[in-house]
């Protein structure tokens, strides 16, 4: 196996591609774009998907084996027809790679047969030395887009049961729900404690960790929704930041035992949490054995061994 044809649009800004460096490192040839007979395509796009459908299709006239990517951790109802497109696509593949544990479950549950792996779709850069900025009361950050489905008013709530307590929250992103989250903000006598940032490039997130003690990630558990990747989380913990979740989706995965873990939509569960890491003495073991983790599990080179990896094996060991 030397030449690998990846089919995503992910990779699109640069500060995605720390996976396919590290692949190119091991020797082989990564390429999104489809100029020679590669050995494997891996298809980076929901099976549901028309273009997923389409690439699976090619491959399977082309006599190359597959792997699709997939996130989906939540059932989702499907007409007939589309979910007979679905199992045959699956069927035609030669493994699949799981963002978490609750995504395979659903692929094995549809192709039992399946060999799948729980690897993250995108790695983190762990750096050699984390720097941490000295300030005053407990700097909180919370990563990711402002819709409902992130549960960043459940945040606003733990937080002014702790008025009391000295802490600074930054809010980075931007989204649909931005307005009535300031809104809470002020109605909840906390605006003046709150920064919005608005959405960061790469470069500006890279200086954003030092200043930050903890990341909070308060995802909902919804119908159709839950946390796919908790990839923010990921890069904390390679920052050396302490990092609480709640108990949806792939964050308790990410979070292991290097974090807190809280039920969602339990503001008191999340202040209670955010008190106890308001004492460096207590968040600093976290926030080492998060760097810890991350290197093991989620940083680029990791990612990229646990992928060719699973490679290796869908092809025999070639």
């Amino acid at each position: 196996m030397r030449r690998i044809l990846i089919i995503s649009h992910v990779y699109v800004p640069p500060s995605n591609r720390g996976k396919l460096r590290a692949l190119a490192e091991r020797g082989l040839d990564v390429t999104l774009v489809r100029d020679k007979r590669p050995d494997l395509i891996q298809i980076e796009e929901e099976v549901t998907a028309p273009a997923a459908r389409q690439a699976v299709r090619a491959a399977r006239q082309l006599a190359l084996p597959a792997v699709l990517l997939t996130h989906q951790n939540v059932p989702i109802a499907l007409p007939m027809l589309m979910r007979w497109r679905r199992t045959r696509t699956l069927r035609r593949l030669r493994g699949a790679i799981a963002g978490s544990e609750g995504a395979a479950a659903l692929v094995r549950g549809i192709v039992p047969g399946l060999k799948v792996a729980v690897i993250p779709q995108l790695g983190v850069h762990v750096p050699t030395e984390p720097h941490h900025a000295h300030h005053e009361g407990l700097a909180i950050g919370c990563v990711g887009r402002l819709v409902p489905e992130k549960g960043i008013d459940s945040l606003l709530q733990a937080l002014a049961e702790n008025r009391a307590h000295r802490w600074q929250l930054t809010v980075v992103g931007d989204g649909p729900d931005r307005e009535r989250l300031e809104r809470l903000a002020s109605d909840l006598r906390l605006a003046a404690r709150v920064r919005w940032t608005g959405a960061l490039p790469p470069d500006e997130m890279t200086k954003l960790w030092p200043e930050l003690d903890v990341v909070v990630l308060p995802a909902r558990a919804l119908p159709t929704w839950a946390e796919p990747a908790a990839h923010v989380l990921a890069e904390a913990m390679a920052h050396e930041v302490a990092v609480v979740g709640t108990s949806a989706g792939a964050t308790p995965e990410v979070i292991g035992n290097a974090g807190l873990v809280v039920p969602p939509d339990d503001p008191l569960a999340l202040s209670a949490a955010l008190r106890r890491l308001a004492a460096p003495e207590q968040r600093r073991p976290l926030a080492q054995a998060g760097r810890a983790r991350a290197m093991q599990y989620f940083s680029d080179d990791a990612v990229a061994e646990r992928t060719l990896v699973f490679w290796k094996e869908l092809l025999g060991g070639g």
